[in-house]
């Protein structure tokens, strides 16, 4: 593999990808031609690759580098974004953009800020999480964006837009149709990763929601394109994510309009750490000033950033859903605890019945408890209505790629954040709503899934 792409990403003992079960390997480009019959192929003390042919004849072959397309293309191994060293997708690729911005033709430098890693880095900091993410904003601005927002707003058409589907989906399931439930959130890419690669009869049950890092894409390269008059392809827009798998999620085709990207680059709080090392006093983002955090959105009301929503630190998904459709299908006002299965598992679900209607919601994080739900998916013995799934064991908070040592100290600062209350998400995404007709919502907030078949191909060679 090309020795240019960023070190930063061959870490071990991470926990929010399955091991390769093939070593994924791509090194030469062998064009077929009528006979090859006795070629061999022989690797070069410089470490290139020359076939041999039955006449002795040699013939240097071409090294071919991987993408993260050829690794959504590949079945020998559930998810490649902490092995498979990725180009265009790291620290260093954001700072040439910043620095070469007119020679690559970029009018608009985006960062968007996720909020798991802001608070990472409050923590390693020891920043109060507002003043950290200002400081960021302060920190991008200087080295040349032109805008840095944050990411609740996306999360928060993230939130009922699912609640949206698992209501239609609820529907179905009680006219007959009981393949619609259980509806599987689909925020985690590693997750997701597993099921097209592994499960694909799980798919149909996949929420069809886009993550909150494609709708912020899609805001970004669609709204603020029309809003500065700019094309798609001169927007060069970054987001700040908690794990590796959100690098390979960005490159989907899914998320792609015309060859243009929603989002160009992903990078996370390890690499940041290391950018902060570079270009900041002391390598100490305390030493940056404070700049305010971008609200570009005018059809919607500016509100406090870095709430957060009740429930787990990935986005409380379970408990809005919970909390959304007891009301509503249930018609129930009152509170339904989450209850721990077991300490151990990190699996927590919640239970309730009421005018001969039953709901049940589970919180499912880390592949060894996701392996044992879909274990009983396949038996017929899962019973939940919905499943809040996250590869990493304690979810978001505890991401591959976030600064190791602080999670307790980051569910701490998660858990002190102001709450957005179901009303007021319901409030903004209905006025945000108005202005756009269905299939306009569709291409923001939804996307497909598909299940990945093993092709024997040089990406499973070992030479």
């Amino acid at each position: 593999m090309d020795s240019k792409f960023s070190s930063i990403l061959q870490l071990s003992n991470l926990d929010d990808f399955i091991t390769p079960s093939q070593e994924c390997i791509k090194p030469v480009e062998i064009k077929k031609s009528t006979s090859r019959t006795g070629s061999k192929i022989k690797v070069e003390d410089d470490g290139s690759y020359v076939e041999i042919n039955s006449a002795g004849e040699q013939n240097k072959l071409s090294r071919v580098d991987i993408s993260l397309a050829d690794c959504l293309a590949c079945s020998g191994c559930i998810t490649t974004a902490e092995s498979v060293l990725i180009n265009q997708q790291s620290h260093g690729e954001v700072l040439r953009i910043l620095r070469n911005r007119n020679s690559e033709n970029m009018k608009l430098i985006v960062i968007s800020l996720a909020q798991q890693p802001v608070l990472s880095l409050a923590a390693e900091f020891r920043l109060e999480p507002e003043i950290c993410l200002r400081k960021l904003a302060a920190l991008f601005k200087r080295l040349g964006a032109d805008l840095v927002l944050e990411m609740g707003l996306a999360e928060d058409f993230a939130l009922v837009e699912e609640q949206r589907e698992f209501l239609n989906r609820y529907k179905k399931y009680t006219e007959g149709d009981k393949s619609s439930l259980p509806m599987l959130a689909s925020t985690c890419p590693g997750w997701v990763c597993y099921a097209e690669k592994t499960k694909g009869h799980l798919l149909p049950n996949l929420s069809t929601c886009r993550s909150p890092q494609q709708i912020m894409g899609r805001l970004v390269k669609d709204i603020l394109s029309r809003e500065y008059c700019y094309t798609s392809n001169e927007i060069y827009h970054v987001t700040l994510m908690p794990c590796y798998d959100k690098k390979l999620e960005a490159s989907r085709a899914q998320f792609s309009i015309n060859d243009t990207r929603d989002v160009d680059c992903v990078i996370t709080p390890v690499e940041l750490m290391l950018l902060i090392k570079e270009e900041s006093s002391g390598g100490l983002l305390n030493s940056e000033s404070n700049a305010e955090i971008d609200w570009p959105w005018k059809n919607i009301n500016p509100y406090q950033t870095l709430h957060r929503h009740e429930g787990s630190g990935s986005g409380g998904y379970a408990h809005h859903i919970l909390a959304h459709a007891k009301k509503e299908l249930l018609g129930f006002n009152g509170d339904i605890p989450f209850e721990t299965v077991n300490r151990k598992s990190d699996i927590v679900l919640a239970k309730h019945e009421e005018n001969g209607k039953s709901l049940k919601v589970a919180i499912v994080t880390g592949f060894r408890n996701i392996q044992n739900v879909v274990n009983k998916m396949k038996r017929g013995a899962c019973d939940y209505h919905y499943i809040e799934i996250m590869a990493c064991p304690s979810g978001c908070l505890n991401g591959g790629a976030q600064i190791k040592g602080h999670l307790k100290e980051l569910e701490r600062i998660h858990s002190d954040l102001s709450v957005r209350s179901i009303e007021e998400l319901h409030d903004m995404y209905n006025n945000w709503l108005s202005g756009f007709n269905s299939d306009k919502v569709l291409k923001y907030l939804h996307t497909t899934f598909e299940p990945v078949t093993y092709n024997p191909n040089p990406l499973s060679i070992k030479w």
